[in-house]
């Protein structure tokens, strides 16, 4: 059963808030490399990645609830 959701002004905003620093920590992650512990790296690497998994978190959801629908018939 798909859901009609009109998104509003805050979920957009959150939304290119989180791909914005997703992709400002993964540059950051990329400067810093060489000059700083390889932790510090994977560290701002993870977070970038999981800034991306917040700015997809609706499609996410969809993919869920489609994979959930399609595996109860």
């Amino acid at each position: 059963m798909a859901r009609n959701r009109n998104g509003g002004i805050g979920e957009i905003i959150s939304t290119i808030a989180f791909f914005g620093m997703s992709v400002w920590i993964g540059l950051e992650a990329i400067y810093l490399t060489g000059s700083v512990h390889k932790f510090h790296v994977l560290g701002l690497f993870a977070a970038s990645f999981m800034c991306l998994l917040g700015g997809l978190r609706f499609v996410i959801v969809e993919l869920i609830r489609m994979v959930a629908s399609v595996s109860k018939k």
